[in-house]
């Protein structure tokens, strides 16, 4: 039975995320930026605690990157009715812009990408990220 070299899947790994890096470079986003606004814009609005848990990082992270979203004018503050302490965050319509440049950027690496492997390729690596989703 032949194993997975996992040092090869994580340097294919930091390669991706390095390419997607580059895609995303036009928008002016950093990955974990685009993983949080695409969450975000599913969700509507959300709170620090409720983006931490669905990107799967720190409370104290989802903090920080919120904050710079904040600043940037990309994300805005909403009162949180159900909780004083906390407040929701929401994309605003630069926010939006910044997403949907985004996508179309990531979508064309997607393509790129898609096109140098066959479509059960595609389909074995599909079932494989999802797994480890």
């Amino acid at each position: 039975m032949e194993n997975l070299d996992v040092v090869k899947l994580l340097k294919a790994a930091q390669n991706l995320e390095r390419n997607i890096s580059v895609s995303l470079m036009y928008s002016g986003l950093r990955v974990p930026q685009y993983r949080l606004l695409d969450v975000l814009a599913g969700m509507g609005q959300a709170t620090v605690t409720e983006m931490s848990e669905k990107l799967s990082v720190r409370r104290a992270t989802a903090s920080v990157l919120i904050n710079e979203l904040i600043q940037s004018g990309i994300v805005e503050v909403t009162e949180n009715n159900a909780d004083r302490r906390s407040f929701h965050i929401r994309l605003t319509r630069m926010g939006t812009g910044k997403l949907e440049a985004a996508r179309k950027d990531i979508a064309v690496f997607r393509e790129k990408l898609s096109q140098k492997y066959s479509p059960e390729m595609i389909k074995m690596l599909n079932e494989f990220a999802d797994r480890l989703a």
